[in-house]
């Protein structure tokens, strides 16, 4: 996972906001739960397994498709040999509409395509792929552009319409998370901020983001003390009170819970 995560680093720092991949995995092979620092697409194109998105199991089959946000989590094992089309991009890529229904979008974009919807997505990535290689006037605005398109279709396909939009309250109340979960953040607090009973809102917080706040709050937390475990040398005491935690022991639970393993153990993995 670190390997993989390096290596999408690496091709940030040399300003490139996507990178494309034809994976294989092998029979057997286990991915443990993990988040990436970017968005994910992977598409299936032969094989089978199963795949466990945000403590959700999907079949993995040719015309399996998932994208995964910056705060999504998942595992994978293999039945078979399975084929990989991948792609992974940052926030760079997408225009701010797309990037935002993604963002606010939580655990909705897992679908399986028939195959002229799998041709036509092979398609764009290999016109994707071929822009990449010829370069030239107007590369970077068309191989944006062919990635908004994939996305686009990905969505369409995972059964989106008017109804998942996010109302005004909830973008407020995620973004306020976002600025807030190193806090001792309740449902109280956001909806005061909101204005609203917090009744109200933890109901339309479920409603429309399809997890709770309380698992939502956790995931954005143990999202960034994955970072600090990974990337700091602070200790799992230090890293759980900087990630909102008044007790280790609590951060200690919900983390294997999710992950299926200790804080300390992930930081020496």
């Amino acid at each position: 996972m670190s390997k993989q995560i390096n290596k999408f680093k690496s091709l940030l720092q040399k300003n490139k906001d996507y990178y494309i991949e034809h994976r294989f995995i092998n029979k057997g092979e286990y991915f443990a739960p993990h988040w990436h620092n970017y968005f994910e697409l992977e598409i299936v194109l032969s094989g089978s397994g199963e795949h466990i998105y945000n403590n959700t199991n999907y079949t993995l089959e040719r015309g399996s498709i998932y994208l995964m946000s910056y705060y999504d989590f998942h595992e994978l094992s293999a039945k078979e040999d399975i084929q990989i089309l991948k792609l992974q991009f940052n926030e760079n890529v997408l225009p701010k509409q797309l990037n935002d229904f993604l963002f606010l979008s939580h655990n909705r974009f897992c679908c399986s395509v028939d195959e002229n919807e799998m041709a036509h997505i092979i398609k764009l990535f290999e016109i994707l792929k071929h822009e990449e290689r010829r370069g030239g006037l107007f590369s970077e605005m068309l191989i944006k552009s062919l990635i908004a398109e994939i996305i686009i279709t990905v969505i369409r396909n995972s059964s989106q319409d008017e109804s998942t939009v996010i109302p005004s309250l909830l973008q407020k109340a995620v973004a306020y998370i976002h600025n807030n979960f190193r806090e001792s953040l309740t449902l109280g607090d956001l909806a005061r901020h909101c204005n609203v009973t917090p009744n109200y809102l933890g109901v339309q917080f479920t409603k429309k983001m399809g997890i709770s706040f309380s698992d939502y709050l956790n995931t954005v937390r143990l999202r960034y003390a994955c970072n600090l475990l990974d990337g700091t040398d602070l200790t799992v005491k230090e890293t759980a009170f900087a990630c909102g935690y008044n007790s280790v022991e609590y951060f200690g639970y919900i983390f294997k819970k999710s992950l299926g393993m200790s804080p300390l153990n992930y930081k020496k993995h």
